[in-house]
């Protein structure tokens, strides 16, 4: 259902229009017209139906909003609110300028209605008002249709399945200046010396590679590479036996050899243990 949040801005334009209204082709300077008694008369009258028929095109307005689309029908829908809206504003505007000056205040005024200044003057007035009204109001529901139905096609449209992102095979390895590929085949493992990362081959090379171990732990494929410490991560290949050393650690030897004795800690022994069982079968 369509909201127009306009209630104070029809309580504070309301009276302006109605004054326009008013004053609208009046030869009277200001000055003569406050001194009149029947100015306030005809000013109540006219804020009053201005207020009056502001309501009554804003209902129709919603009512229509129910049951005809700008967007999907608007051919139909601008000629419901041109009839049920201008049509019967322009019909009250008439009867009421009609019959306050011709009944009610014909005896009050010194000079003769004339009818025809409804036609040439009240009621284009009245119409300009209504239809510069009836625009904006035009605008505001087309914009609420048009990001309704933006909204639609984003939760009705399919979402593309996500690639799974392809897994590394090789290692950008320093050699010298410049950069080589090392396959995942052959790397041993990755080790951290002096706050560098190197990674030693099964054939015993040893190459400087920029990322950090952190990095090749979350991105090397879990199944093959294991975080053994701080220190190493190495690849189940290159892992050739472990043994308990009777305070719940595992030294593990590598191939090729490390230069020092690589641990398991203690708390990561069942991880450990898990992993290995899991690649093995």
């Amino acid at each position: 259902m369509a909201r127009y949040p306009d209630l104070k801005t029809r309580l504070a334009v309301a009276p302006v229009l109605g004054l326009l209204f008013r004053h609208v082709g009046e030869p009277a300077s200001l000055i003569e017209l406050l001194r009149n008694p029947d100015y306030y008369a005809d000013l109540s009258v006219c804020i009053v139906s201005m207020w009056l028929l502001w309501e009554y095109n804003h209902w129709v307005i919603k009512k229509l909003d129910k049951r005809y689309s700008w967007l999907e029908a608007p051919l139909e829908r601008g000629l419901q609110q041109i009839l049920l809206g201008l049509g019967v504003t322009v019909l009250y505007v008439t009867l009421v300028s009609f019959v306050y000056n011709e009944f009610i205040m014909n005896g009050h005024r010194a000079t003769v209605f004339n009818i025809t200044v409804v036609f040439v003057t009240d009621v284009p007035v009245s119409f300009l008002i209504f239809l510069s009204l009836h625009l904006v109001y035009t605008l505001l529901r087309v914009q609420q249709e048009y990001e309704a139905k933006l909204q639609n096609l984003r939760q009705t449209a399919p979402v593309p399945e996500a690639r799974p992102e392809a897994p590394a095979r090789n290692i950008m390895a320093q050699q010298g200046k410049a950069l080589v590929p090392v396959p995942l085949s052959e790397v041993a493992y990755l080790y951290k010396a002096k706050e560098l990362t190197f990674l030693r081959t099964f054939s015993g090379k040893d190459y400087l590679v920029d990322e950090t171990l952190e990095h090749f732990e979350n991105t090397l494929p879990a199944e093959s590479f294991f975080r053994l410490n701080r220190q190493v991560l190495a690849q189940m290949s290159a892992i050739q036996k472990f043994t308990s050393d009777g305070a719940g650690r595992l030294l593990i030897s590598l191939g090729p050899p490390f230069k020092e004795e690589v641990f398991v800690s203690r708390r990561r022994t069942p991880e450990f243990n898990g992993w290995m069982r899991e690649v093995a079968v």
